[in-house]
């Protein structure tokens, strides 16, 4: 978890939000819930996808792939 924001190639906004916020590696979001995490002005879809990853969470836990029914 020491992989650093910069590193991820996220918004240069965003980016720019996270520092102020604290955040300089991906570790130091790991007490953040996913709610949390989207509330970050800035944070889009993409990104938080990015630092899910990084984080080794599923994006979206509660959703599942719809079957399709032939």
């Amino acid at each position: 978890m020491d992989t650093k924001l910069a590193d991820l190639k996220l918004k240069p906004w965003l980016l720019a939000e996270l520092k102020q916020l604290g955040y300089e590696v991906v570790g130091d979001m790991q007490h953040l819930s996913a709610v949390e995490l989207l509330r970050i002005p800035g944070m889009g879809g993409r990104c938080y996808r990015k630092i899910a990853k990084a984080l080794g969470r599923e994006p979206f836990p509660g959703l599942k792939k719809a079957q399709i029914q032939s």
